[in-house]
């Protein structure tokens, strides 16, 4: 494809469909998921290819990690719209509809950084951000489990 632009958004719009499919369907909680440290991998290797080709300012980095923080509140919000039970010994987690809505509030608030930023920042970045509220999500989901005193194998 001639437009890394447009590939991002893409990428971007798979990576949601497939993200929302798994949280609104009932599966097991782990404790650790490789799925968020692979976004993050593949998202900081694009934000460095982007980052050589058009240098940051301060205030673009700035407002990526207040992005970035956003959408970790937004995380942690998000995982209590989350329920948690015990099937056949494992723990489950399933996400409601509100658990999709805010995805694409968190989604949405960070390509609005793109009005503010080196042009196109918010899509170069956005398989980072997706990874790093992926493991924000899952931290809270986690440590929901264990206050609850949920169990599984």
């Amino acid at each position: 494809m001639n437009n890394p632009t447009a590939d991002n958004l893409a990428i971007a719009a798979l990576v949601l469909v497939w993200l929302l499919s798994r949280q609104l369907t009932e599966r097991p909680l782990r404790e650790r998921s490789p799925v968020g440290l692979v976004l993050i991998a593949i998202g900081a290797v694009e934000t460095g290819w982007y980052v050589t080709s058009y240098p940051l300012t301060w205030r673009d980095g700035a407002l990526v990690a207040a992005s970035l923080a956003a959408g970790v509140l937004l995380a942690a919000v998000r995982a209590f719209t989350v329920r948690l039970s015990v099937r056949e010994g494992r723990i489950m987690r399933q996400g409601t509809a509100l658990t999709a809505a805010l995805w694409i509030l968190g989604l949405a608030q960070h390509f609005l950084i793109d009005t503010a930023v080196a042009a196109q920042l918010g899509a170069v970045t956005v398989l980072f951000y997706f990874g790093v509220v992926l493991l924000a999500q899952q931290l809270v989901l986690v440590r929901r489990a264990a206050v609850a005193g949920l169990t599984g194998r």
